[in-house]
């Protein structure tokens, strides 16, 4: 008898184009939603807090984001590319108690993480002005953005990269912009603990939010699985270079601002920040591409077709650095008149100056390309470890060393020498393991 069942197809390069013009659409548009809303909710903290106060909430904040890295970057990215391969594989039973075992990792790492902190702060050994509320208030947010990275990296692994982005881009930070709003209305205090506070109840919402949407798209896996318990080590085990990566990455994010904080006055502490997170815009398009990219690196590696994964690489790569530049250009020829239009003359001197070596390390980051996804979901994670410890080395030295004397604009200069130490040797990694050139240099 002659079967008359067809043969699964391959994927075309139209449907590649396809999934990535929709889902790129997507998840575009809802980064460039949230764009509005944390500009809103910066500019609502500069003018609420003033710089001094405001300088001391980005330090606190800037803790936070590496504590949530510490319990839950490494998990979440070994998490995508688990998930990714057991839905791909057909083996969905498997995705939930790959979802609960790091849940688990994640409270544990979190609890060390309010140990050390507690610890440092006792001890006096940060030289940062906190205060023991601040403390348990940078525990809560870093716990919370934990949970809802859990929440985005598993959705990402079952091809849902736009609901995973939605909870952690729009809906906490609009409950957080709900709760300062509430706060300021009931008790008038002007403070960074009182703003850390509402930070952290609106990133609380949506940790919940993300857990239950999670929960609602997983119902339907059942059959047998390994116990969750059973997966604890194992997870942990596998995901520990991912977790070095994840700590390191988001300290050389962090490190600048924090080591600006020791150097030199929160005031100028609240420059760098706001100057920070206008350069991030540039850096956009190639996040959006890393986001949607995970689950089809995954698939090629998967198949060994290494041919496809240097097109894919290639293409992005030159599609990100184009969109970057649009991005960028305007906030080098207008980004003084915006920051006075928004936040006055005050900030505008404070922040333009630092702004353009700022949107120079974005466009150096954009035009190397979306390596660091390709290297940790092919399994070579190792490089993207030393990487970072080179850049957060040159980071670290160059901001001790140019900071005392060229201040803000040292910090500037210090970040975009961090950036291409850091992805120097990742270049080399990607040429090494997965034959990738560089297109752009």
């Amino acid at each position: 008898m002659i079967s008359t069942t067809r043969p699964r197809s391959r994927s075309r390069p139209g449907s590649t184009l396809s999934f990535y013009l929709r889902n790129g659409a997507v998840v575009g548009i809802i980064k460039l939603a949230s764009v509005p809303l944390v500009l809103s909710i910066s500019v609502l903290l500069a003018h609420w807090l003033g710089p001094q106060e405001y300088g001391l909430y980005a330090i606190a904040w800037s803790l936070a984001v590496i504590g949530a890295a510490a319990a839950s970057g490494g998990v979440s990215q070994f998490l995508t590319r688990r998930v990714a391969e057991l839905h791909k594989s057909g083996r969905q039973p498997e995705v939930r108690p790959h979802i609960a075992a790091a849940m688990v990792l994640v409270s544990l790492a979190a609890l060390l993480f309010l140990l050390l902190l507690a610890a440092g702060w006792s001890a006096r050994a940060l030289p940062l002005p906190l205060t023991g509320g601040t403390v348990v208030l940078i525990f809560l947010a870093a716990a919370f953005i934990g949970v809802i990275n859990i929440g985005s990296a598993a959705l990402r692994g079952l091809e849902r990269a736009a609901e995973g982005q939605l909870y952690l881009l729009i809906l906490a930070p609009a409950a957080s912009a709900a709760a300062l709003l509430l706060m300021i209305s009931l008790t008038g205090s002007r403070t960074a603990w009182a703003a850390l506070a509402a930070m952290a109840a609106g990133y609380g919402l949506g940790a919940v939010l993300a857990q239950l949407r999670l929960r609602r798209v997983t119902a339907g896996f059942s059959g047998p699985a390994t116990a969750a318990r059973a997966l604890v080590r194992p997870a942990a085990a596998q995901s520990k270079t991912y977790i070095a990566y994840a700590v390191l990455m988001i300290l050389g994010l962090q490190l600048n601002l924090l080591l600006v904080g020791v150097l030199l006055q929160a005031e100028q502490v609240s420059y760098y920040n706001l100057a920070d997170k206008a350069a991030q815009f540039a850096a956009l398009p190639v996040g959006i591409l890393e986001l949607l990219m995970a689950t089809r690196v995954v698939s090629l590696y998967a198949q060994g077709n290494l041919t496809a994964l240097r097109k894919l690489y290639l293409t992005l790569t030159l599609a990100g650095f184009a969109a970057a530049l649009l991005i960028a250009a305007p906030l080098f020829v207008f980004g003084e008149e915006i920051i006075r239009l928004l936040l006055g003359q005050t900030y505008a001197s404070g922040i333009y100056p630092v702004l353009l070596l700022l949107l120079a390390a974005q466009l150096l980051r954009a035009a190397f390309g979306p390596l660091t996804v390709m290297l940790l979901m092919t399994g070579h994670q190792a490089y993207c470890v030393a990487s970072q410890l080179t850049g957060a080395a040159v980071l670290a030295t160059a901001t001790w060393l140019l900071v005392p004397h060229y201040g803000l604009q040292g910090a500037g200069m210090a970040a975009t020498a961090g950036v291409l130490a850091a992805y120097l040797p990742l270049a080399a990694g990607g040429y090494r393991t997965l034959g990738l050139r560089l297109p752009l240099l």
